[in-house]
């Protein structure tokens, strides 16, 4: 059955994404074509703007509770370089210049810079995509385990529109959106949205209690002006701006052997421990950011071709303040750093007529970044040596330059009306250059350590693709299966000023799945099975022999990644949808030396273990089949949404959603860094007009006030002790809400 138009054309300017609470209906971009949902051949998941806000969370980093096998780094907030993990595959790094192994693709834009908020304030937002296993042969940049796409709402000509919405909780919890869509004349509209996200945290500083670790400001204003000076050609415009403000410390889970460390907390009544959810550090820990974006997007219709351009900038400018050591004394009180990041990129695009035998999609990319960082990090150390003890013998100035270019291009060949094979081909060329210069400080200091300066470059080219066969004998029933490899560059990582050069990763994907529909389109039952097979992948290993303890990148020979995906929903009543989504998931390294995790016993046999590297004393772990950290074997979503009428043209409307997760490591081996299982339950409750014109409600994140965090080696400071994240979600929010639109 050949594709009919109007679900495979090619998106327009103003295309309202339908979004059936069926989910038979569903549109996706997720081939660059308009196409429902249960039509493409891969993993992909949408979450529409009204699922998010209904959803009660708030920010984008929250998609893990809505979408099946993804998570967020434990380890790395976003103000530290978080990432996310899509089949347990992702990078998280502290280094600017390393490239994320799950793509972030916001209106087109890959986001290419590590500390970027992204989408951060979830304003205005159409839609989340999640695109599961290596996407290359479709998007700009290389992603080896996945793309999320947030594609946020376009101007819409001849409407005049104006959207409000407040929600105030828990902990000064306040979240203002506003939205407007201005015509100006008959081809022209400007549309403006704005959010201000902000609360405090719930861990309070001992020392200074108007401070809290999770302390968020996020502020932000996005605007689009949509120009169509004749009928087969657009020009979109976008500028934006965003600043943000965290505490995101670690707090301490336990003290450790030293009696010196410990001896620092003997004043407070409360020491550290298990059940303390508090910091007792004497400085500050904080990370400010500002962005500044603009793109140009334009469409040209060639008769049936579409020609798409899209043309990006971006510049981030980042502080961080951190007191290193944790504790009330000034050991290292002193880490500051900066960084100056810019990312500009070019994409070309044309993708054939919809509804034909043969339809493909063209591409040429150009990606470039600027990375410039400095860090000094020095502290009193007790008043041991009389003046201060600075790490790496100085300030550090670090500076990565990314370039990255590529072709590429996707198709697909009806050879019968229920019958496609499916192709693909990439060309990805990467060049990453990184320097080190270490400046000694303009005041006495004892250096800990001396760091070398460094220059070098790291280059690699790589040919990757996709083939597959889809099968759809009816509108309710899609089988497919498709072979893909995939490709993430080299990096140079200088986490801790130390530099490594990192080897290009690649992929090789096994993927195949069915899409169902039944009972009339009123439920959904889709089935995924993928095995991928990572060679040199870029693994973050966790190092404490440094101050301070900091994860870098390094290569693991082999990595295994394979499991079962299940997403699937059903219309009960007119008034209520219910939806469940799960995944196995074994994701394992199968060749990978490591470091040996702290307290971890030696043994006496080469390659089993931790063990010494016969004629050195150099210790290594083997990890061979151990799961990855942050990647739980199980999980699972389930909602429900309901909307009933009460008359007079108002409704009442609930949702529900349970998101639950495996235990997991935050640190691959150590049994004390463990993440224990965990369910959040989110909600909300309102009453409104049904066509949406005003609402008032209440929502809850985190209703059952389930504890949970990512607990890792303290390293040198307070050895034989753990500290330990905690994010802002691992504490209850309850709150009120109030919208109306214009």
């Amino acid at each position: 059955m050949l594709p009919d138009a109007a679900s495979a054309q090619t998106t327009s300017d103003n295309a309202s994404v339908a979004t059936s609470e069926t989910g038979n209906d569903i549109v996706v971009t997720a081939t660059r074509r308009e196409q429902r949902l249960q039509d493409v051949p891969l993993a992909v998941t949408a979450v529409s703007g009204q699922a998010l806000e209904q959803s009660g969370l708030k920010e984008v980093t929250d998609i893990q509770y809505l979408a099946p096998n993804i998570t967020f780094s434990s380890t790395n907030p976003v103000s530290n370089g978080g990432g996310y993990q899509i089949r347990g595959i992702g990078t998280q790094s502290y280094d600017s210049g390393v490239e994320q192994t799950v793509g972030l693709v916001i209106d087109g834009v890959v986001i290419g810079l590590s500390r970027d908020p992204g989408a951060t304030g979830f304003s205005d937002i159409e839609r989340v995509e999640v695109l599961r296993g290596p996407q290359g042969t479709l998007f700009g940049k290389n992603s080896s385990a996945g793309v999320i796409q947030v594609i946020s709402r376009k101007p819409r000509l001849g409407e005049s529109t104006m959207d409000f919405s407040l929600r105030l909780g828990e902990r000064n919890d306040r979240v203002a959106q506003a939205t407007a869509n201005v015509p100006l004349g008959d081809r022209l509209a400007l549309r403006v949205s704005g959010f201000a996200n902000a609360q405090d945290g719930a861990i309070p500083y001992v020392l200074d209690p108007a401070r809290a670790v999770g302390d968020r400001r996020n502020n932000g204003v996005r605007a689009k002006l949509l120009w169509r000076p004749t009928d087969t050609l657009s020009l979109l415009v976008s500028g934006e701006y965003q600043t943000g403000f965290a505490r995101d410390a670690s707090i301490i889970e336990s003290l450790g052997t030293s009696t010196l460390y410990n001896s620092q907390f003997a004043r407070f009544r409360e020491k550290p421990g298990p059940d303390v959810y508090k910091s007792y550090m004497d400085g500050d820990w904080t990370a400010a950011n500002t962005l500044r974006a603009t793109s140009l997007e334009a469409n040209l219709d060639l008769g049936g071709h579409m020609l798409t351009s899209i043309t990006a900038y971006r510049q981030l400018q980042l502080t961080q303040r951190a007191d290193l050591d944790g504790s009330p004394a000034d050991i290292f009180n002193n880490s500051i750093s900066g960084l100056d990041s810019n990312q500009f990129t070019q994409e070309l695009r044309l993708s054939s007529p919809a509804a034909q035998r043969l339809e493909y999609v063209l591409g040429l990319y150009y990606y470039r970044t600027e990375n410039a960082g400095w860090t000094t990090q020095y502290g009193n150390y007790y008043g041991l040596y009389g003046a201060p003890v600075v790490v790496g013998g100085g300030r550090r100035d670090q500076a990565s330059n990314v370039r990255s270019l590529a072709a590429f291009g996707n198709a697909t060949f009806a050879l019968a009306e229920t019958l496609k094979v499916i192709g693909g081909l990439r060309y990805t060329n990467d060049r990453n250059r990184g320097t080190l210069v270490v400046t000694k400080l303009p005041f006495p200091a004892v250096p800990l350590g001396t760091l070398v300066n460094y220059d070098g470059t790291v280059e690699a080219d790589n040919v990757s693709g996709k083939v597959g066969l889809q099968f759809e004998p009816s509108r309710d029933l899609m089988l497919y299966a498709t072979y893909t490899t995939g490709f993430k560059g080299p990096a140079i990582d200088g986490t801790g000023g130390i530099i490594r050069k990192v080897r290009p990763e690649t992929v090789k994907s096994y993927e195949v799945g069915a899409k169902t529909a039944f009972l009339d389109g009123r439920g959904t039952f889709n089935l995924t099975l993928y095995w991928s097979n990572f060679r040199d992948f870029q693994a973050q290993t966790f190092d404490t022999t440094i101050t301070p303890p900091a994860f870098y990148l390094s290569n693991a020979g082999m990595l295994r990644a394979r499991g079962v995906e299940l997403e699937t929903g059903f219309r009960l009543t007119d008034a209520l949808r219910i939806s469940a989504s799960g995944a196995y998931n074994d994701s394992t390294f199968q060749d990978y030396l490591g470091q040996c995790y702290p307290g971890q016993p030696v043994s006496a046999v080469v390659g089993i273990g931790c063990y010494t590297v016969p004629g050195t004393t150099t210790r290594v772990a083997n990890y061979r089949g151990f799961r990855l950290p942050n990647a739980p074997e199980w999980s699972y979503v389930l909602r429900a949404d309901y909307k009933q009428p009460t008359g007079n043209g108002n409704a009442l409307d609930a949702g529900v959603n349970w998101a639950w997760r495996d235990d997991t490591q935050a640190v691959i081996g150590d049994p004390k860094a463990r993440i224990d299982a965990y369910g959040l339950l989110n909600g909300t409750i309102g009453f409104g007009a049904q066509d949406g014109k005003w609402r008032v409600g209440v929502y809850a994140r985190n209703l059952l006030d389930q504890r949970f965090y990512a607990p890792y080696s303290a390293g040198t400071l307070n050895p034989g002790g753990y500290v330990r994240i905690v994010m802002p979600e691992a504490f209850r929010t309850i709150g009120g809400t109030v919208s109306f639109r214009l």
